[in-house]
């Protein structure tokens, strides 16, 4: 059964989690992210973070070992790695013998001036948007502009 199933409270806690753990990196100039899902038995059992800098890809934080989060999570990106590119970020999808990873980039030029406080807040709206949200990006909502009328 998919955690999808059993309530929104957990697909919420995952969605949270990831939010702020790359509003942690991004803060740090870090605006590419990577999630790795190990599988144990074929089922996602740990979540690992990791940013990338001048160093290369660096480990950010303990693992998450909550298998129904870890569930949860997986399935989360499962879905944005398959919308795979937006205006403020895109997502790719790598398998891997022992689970998969899922790089989340982040363009520094959308995000370099809102590091604040509600950057966990604020990429909630950018990565999950609603069923009232529109379903077009601004590369779709390009209009040629409107003739100028002439005042008299």
């Amino acid at each position: 059964m998919s955690s999808a199933t059993k309530g929104n409270l957990l697909v919420d806690k995952a969605r949270q989690v990831l939010c702020d753990e790359i509003a942690r990196c991004v803060r740090m100039k870090k605006f590419s992210v990577k999630v790795r899902i190990a599988e144990s038995d074929g089922q996602p059992a740990e979540a690992w973070f990791y940013s990338h800098g001048r160093r290369g890809w660096q480990m950010e934080s303990e693992p998450i070992t909550d298998g129904p989060l870890v569930q949860a999570m997986n399935e989360t990106l499962e879905m944005l790695a398959s919308k795979e590119h937006h205006d403020t970020w895109s997502a790719r999808r790598q398998s891997r013998a022992d689970g998969q990873d899922v790089e989340l980039r982040f363009h520094p030029e959308h995000l370099e001036d809102r590091l604040g406080d509600k950057l966990a807040q604020m990429l909630m709206g950018i990565l999950f948007r609603d069923q009232h949200d529109s379903r077009k990006d601004s590369r779709r909502q390009i209009r040629t502009p409107r003739p100028k009328r002439e005042q008299k």
